[in-house]
């Protein structure tokens, strides 16, 4: 399943292509976060952070947790599959099992 992340305007955090996906505020300096988990249990983080344009990252959501190696592809928005993403966002679209699904971690305080 393709699960796809990017920013718009300069406080809103879009995911979509599974549960839990959606659009999600986010203010401040710190990166937004969520975490990919698959059936399995296997996860991955992902992180966005804003500074005039959008940048997306992925990790480890534990140190004692492999990042898994689902397929990964890096963009910049729109283009025809991802026509709302705006020019000033990268985009990160993940190829994760299918079932998974999306937690909003948020930021940290």
């Amino acid at each position: 399943m393709l699960i796809t992340f990017y920013g718009a305007s300069d406080d809103l955090v879009e995911v979509s292509g599974c549960p839990g996906a959606d659009e999600f505020n986010h203010y401040g300096n710190q990166p937004w976060r969520g975490d990919l988990i698959a059936p399995d249990g296997v996860a991955m983080r992902v992180h966005l952070a804003f500074d005039g344009c959008w940048h997306v990252g992925v990790g480890q959501t534990d140190e004692g947790l492999p990042l898994p190696q689902w397929p990964l592809s890096f963009t910049s928005g729109p283009d025809e599959s991802r026509q709302y993403a705006p020019s000033y966002s990268a985009v990160l679209v993940v190829d994760a099992p299918d079932g998974t699904r999306m937690e909003n971690v948020g930021t940290l305080r």
